[in-house]
């Protein structure tokens, strides 16, 4: 696979991304177990200035865990003790993505347990021994890919995610400059700003095809000459704003100027495809 190119596969991608459409657009239902996501790791989310990483990529990879999680349940062990055929959800996505494992049953007779002494923990268990071997590590890694993929043409959903990231980053950040982070802040609950790397600069371009994201104005440089092109942070820095891919959008001069720092604007408007 060259450089820059990632295969899609697309099993149940668009069901993740639905999902995580939800949580975002309605969080409230699952402000703990967001919570649980950046819990003690708030340095190391939001302070790396427009990490390869980004943070959406990071919560498509957390909120899908969890969903693989909850395939843990008395019905999948119904299905195992009442169809010889059946395969457990895991097993099933990790040879749809060619990604190699033995299968739960070859793991049972392994592990010397009889199908009728079958319980949750054993299934427990088994998702375990994938994490710590590699496999389900790879299959949340490319479903996260995949999912960020689809969410990334999202602009409005986007600006969703890190207004909630710029609420969190304030709430934690505000009132003082940590020991040893001081390069990052301009000052207690504002980050730097920081040249946007020339790979953050061509994913935005063709995200929004040379276009300002706001009046649609082709500012691509090839119909016309006029290249004023801006790369807005749509949650400004000075909102709690964070460098990070899933933050910046395409703008002319004018959109960028009559913005400047106010909340966040975005359009729902896009060029069809034909």
């Amino acid at each position: 696979m060259r450089q820059g190119f990632i295969k899609m596969e697309y099993y149940e991608t668009y069901y993740y991304a639905n999902i995580i459409n939800n949580i975002l657009t309605d969080p409230f239902p699952y402000v703990r177990n967001i919570h649980s996501w950046y819990e003690d790791n708030e340095e190391q989310l939001f302070l790396p200035s427009f990490p390869k990483l980004n943070r959406l990529t990071q919560f498509c990879a957390f909120a899908i865990e969890s969903l693989i999680d909850e395939e843990i349940s008395d019905v999948t062990i119904d299905a195992v003790l009442n169809d010889n055929k059946y395969q457990v959800w895991v097993d099933r996505a990790l040879k749809f993505h060619g990604i190699e494992c033995h299968g739960f049953k070859s793991w049972l007779q392994e592990q010397s347990i009889a199908l009728e002494d079958l319980t949750e923990d054993n299934l427990a268990d088994y998702h375990n021994h994938l994490y710590l071997t590699g496999p389900l590590d790879n299959l949340i890694d490319l479903l996260s890919i995949e999912t960020f993929h689809i969410l990334f043409a999202n602009r409005k959903l986007l600006a969703t995610f890190n207004e909630l990231l710029a609420r969190t980053f304030s709430m934690y950040f505000q009132h003082e400059i940590l020991a040893g982070a001081e390069d990052y802040f301009d000052r207690p609950g504002k980050l730097k700003r920081v040249s946007i790397p020339e790979w953050v600069k061509r994913a935005i371009f063709h995200r929004d095809r040379g276009m300002c994201a706001l009046c649609s104005k082709d500012i691509s440089g090839l119909i016309t000459a006029q290249t004023d092109k801006h790369f807005d942070h749509i949650i400004p820095l000075s909102l709690g704003g964070l460098n990070d891919v899933t933050n910046i959008q395409l703008l002319c001069e004018k959109c960028n100027l009559e913005k400047a720092s106010k909340p966040y604007k975005v359009s729902s408007v896009y060029e069809s495809w034909y």
